[in-house]
């Protein structure tokens, strides 16, 4: 393994983005942040929006940060969430991305399955339905903008920033198999089916390649106006979470239950095939690719987008409550009676999360929320009540028990959330590494490269690397 080569991943999520630095010294790898950004979606006629020249300009940033920290740098690469698109006619970017939040899909999603049943759906491509999928994304695309799809490319958000960058347009896998657009066994585009079932024009898709596969260089325009080197390209696993899967510190990953814990709770384990059962359909799991034609079979919980809304709300009422201050406020509190359902589309959409959740909890005959401590706490609750649930729905349509899960990414920070899901599941928990995603995005990097050999490979590194901290 090569030491001291150092690759940039760009993790960009639904609230915030980064830029770190990753190395590999003395046989372990080192993460060094170099660049750190807020992103929000914003409100224009009734619509959510991604401010996509905004990200391009951040990421240019971490670029020109990157070059001076580390002359040399192998390569760059970039993951974010998933589902999300832009459209592009002639290099130019023709509207801001919508973000997933936005309503617009709902008739869409209706519309589409008077054609076809959401159960022949799912039995055809394993992708839970689900009103922001990419499929009925542009459904509504071409019912609210029909010019927008005539002559265009269709990217998701990082192939689209990857695009931008390089001048290179391909489709990494792994991000293409969120948006319900992929055929069921191969990774293949679904275009005879989205052409008949929603009109969606075939030529807006692009070559699907797989992730750690190479993606171009730096545009030369853009490299001399930022007064950096070409730096080369790779196609990471562009979906963060399976970026974060990829970083998960285990030698046999098919016995791992795994939660990617963020804005979105990413609860799942990685198969070799596709689980599409009218059971898997009734519990809300999905079938995403992964690195090496491997399956994360999931399913999506609110995960901490209830504390983070919560937190934006109050910041407006002037209340200044860190996400530290809020895990103090609940862990004195014994397990109270409030609960909500996390994945309840009332906590879907921006605004007020704290009313709709005493609203919520008044309406299910659980009286008044007193506090904001015990408001925190009944998320805390929910939350590790519906990971239990969830767990159990997992080993009932696989057949597989799980003693130990596998919690990544920067939620496993609160320890208290920690300790709880260990208590309510009744099973171990590994907690980290907190920066699960960038390793991930680096590791991809690596393989490409050639200096890590494949994901086993990777994820020895990870475990020697990076400590975890064991919960019950």
């Amino acid at each position: 393994m090569e030491q001291n080569r150092q690759y940039l991943a760009f993790d960009l999520g639904a609230s915030s983005g980064r830029a770190i630095l990753g190395s590999v010294r003395g046989g372990r790898l080192e993460l060094e942040e170099i660049h750190r950004f807020k992103n929000y979606p914003y409100e224009k006629d009734g619509h959510y929006f991604w401010d996509f020249r905004a990200l391009l300009g951040e990421l240019e940033t971490g670029l020109k940060k990157a070059a001076a920290a580390a002359p040399g740098l192998a390569s760059f690469s970039i993951d974010t969430w998933g589902v999300d698109y832009a459209l592009f006619r002639d290099g130019e970017l023709i509207h801001d991305p919508y973000c997933y939040r936005d309503g617009r899909t709902e008739s869409a999603m209706e519309a589409f399955h008077k054609r076809i049943s959401k159960q022949d759906f799912y039995a055809h491509n394993g992708i839970q339905p689900m009103v922001f999928n990419t499929v009925y994304q542009l459904c509504a695309e071409l019912r609210d903008r029909p010019d927008a799809l005539d002559g265009s490319t269709m990217l998701f958000m990082p192939d689209a920033l990857h695009f931008m960058l390089t001048g290179t347009a391909t489709s990494e896998v792994t991000i293409a198999s969120t948006g319900a657009v992929l055929k069921g066994d191969a990774p293949e585009w679904a275009t005879d089916d989205l052409s008949r079932l929603a009109g969606l024009p075939a030529g807006i898709f692009t070559k699907l390649v797989p992730p750690a596969s190479p993606a171009g260089v730096l545009k030369e325009e853009t490299a001399a106006r930022l007064g950096i080197p070409r730096i080369p390209a790779v196609k990471c696993a562009s979906h963060d979470t399976a970026s974060a899967v990829l970083a998960m510190p285990c030698a046999d990953p098919e016995k791992a239950l795994y939660i990617s814990l963020g804005t979105w709770a990413l609860l799942g384990a990685e198969l070799r095939a596709a689980v599409r059962t009218p059971d898997a359909l009734d519990s809300l799991f999905t079938n995403e690719r992964g690195m090496e034609d491997t399956f994360r079979f999931l399913c999506n919980i609110m995960g901490t987008w209830l504390l983070q809304e919560t937190r934006r709300t109050w910041a407006g009422q002037g209340k200044d409550i860190s996400f530290a201050d809020m895990e103090a406020m609940a862990a004195p509190l014994d397990g109270q009676a409030f609960r909500i359902d996390p994945d309840d589309p009332v906590f879907f959409p921006p605004g007020d999360m704290p009313a709709r959740i005493r609203r919520y909890c008044a309406e299910h005959g659980q009286g008044g929320i007193p506090d904001d401590a015990a408001l925190v706490r009944c998320i805390y609750d929910s939350l590790a009540d519906c990971f239990k649930k969830r767990i159990g729905q997992l080993e009932a349509i696989t057949g597989k028990t799980f003693d130990t899960v596998n919690i990544l990414g920067g939620g496993t920070r609160d320890r208290f959330f920690m300790r709880l899901v260990a208590k309510t599941t009744g099973r171990r928990v590994l907690a980290g590494p907190a920066e699960a995603t960038a390793i991930g995005n680096i590791l991809a990097q690596m393989i490409a490269c050639g200096a890590l050999k494949n994901a086993a490979e990777a994820r020895e590194l990870v475990a020697k690397s990076f400590p975890l901290a064991v919960y019950g």
